[in-house]
């Protein structure tokens, strides 16, 4: 699989702010006004990577919702970047709860795929390895802003994510089928980061249990609070 045929550093991608008006139920500001060029743009509207690239371009919540299911089924055999996408869309089509379990499942398993890199194998700007490593660290920066943004509005529904993240990670296999052209460490390497992952959720989520009041504080202060 070529994910990257043409090449560019994501370390220059751009965010853009914008704000627009409310759909689907819940209340939104606005889609994600992310780009990174030749790979996805959000207006207009392009994803050029990715085993559902297609399918990830609907403006149709009940569609989208159904593909989130098809690829939950196949989550082993689904490169990270659509989880990522998906997690986009579905913020953009109002559907912020799911868009919130999407990103954080996206992040956990990004995590696990940087840690597993054979390190003397990932290359320079330009080599395809680098430059996949490169654009997850930047998904998590200018979406997370995002997802993250939103999904501690509701303190005890994103520690509901957490845990059910946290409970997946047992699940991840390998990526070697799935990047053929990466080269990774040993299986050992992945059980040995699903229980770094596992315990870092779980530190989290001790983290924000006990301290609630502070955290929503912080977030009010700060103008975080329903922002997102």
């Amino acid at each position: 699989m070529k994910l990257f045929e043409t090449i560019i550093s994501v370390t220059f991608f751009t965010l853009f702010l914008v704000s627009s008006t409310a759909s689907n139920g819940q209340i939104t500001k606005g889609h994600i006004p992310f780009y990174a060029e030749p790979y996805y743009n959000y207006n207009p509207l392009k994803i050029a990577i990715g085993k559902y690239k297609k399918e990830l371009l609907t403006n149709d919540t009940t569609e989208l919702i159904s593909l989130a299911s098809k690829i939950k089924a196949d989550i082993n055999n689904t490169d990270v970047e659509s989880l990522y996408f998906l997690s986009i869309r579905l913020y953009d089509l109002g559907k912020k709860d799911d868009a919130f379990y999407w990103f954080q499942t996206a992040k956990s398993r990004a995590r696990i795929f940087m840690n597993t890199l054979d390190p003397k194998k990932i290359g320079n700007i330009g080599d395809e390895t680098f430059e996949l490593k490169q654009f997850f660290v930047t998904c998590n920066q200018l979406v997370g802003e995002y997802l993250n943004g939103y999904g501690l509005n509701d303190i005890e529904k994103g520690i509901t994510v957490f845990e059910k993240v946290k409970n997946e990670i047992k699940n991840i296999q390998s990526f070697k089928d799935v990047y053929p052209n990466i080269q990774f460490l040993d299986d050992k390497t992945v059980e040995k980061e699903k229980a770094n992952k596992e315990a870092e959720l779980e530190k989290t989520i001790d983290y924000i249990k006990t301290h609630k009041e502070e955290i929503k504080r912080q977030r009010i202060e700060n103008g975080i609070q329903d922002k997102y």
